[in-house]
């Protein structure tokens, strides 16, 4: 088995029909597997949350009100 990690960009038309066409291919086979990988901020994000580096609020107004 081969892993290769492809970036596409999914903003043209190219990039859209072959990550359809990706999709397709791995809903139909078992060849084929999708792997999501978080990007660096979103790790970084996670990390924090996991150091209790959060703020908690109980609505949305308050979350507004401490931006």
């Amino acid at each position: 088995m081969a892993t290769v990690q492809v970036k596409i960009k999914t903003n043209t038309k190219r990039g859209k029909y072959l990550y359809g066409l990706l999709k397709e291919m791995a809903k139909t086979g078992r060849d084929i597997e999708f792997e999501h990988t978080p990007n660096d901020e979103t790790i970084e994000a996670m990390k924090e949350a996991e150091q209790g580096k959060t703020t908690k609020v109980n609505s949305v107004d308050e979350l507004f009100d401490s931006i």
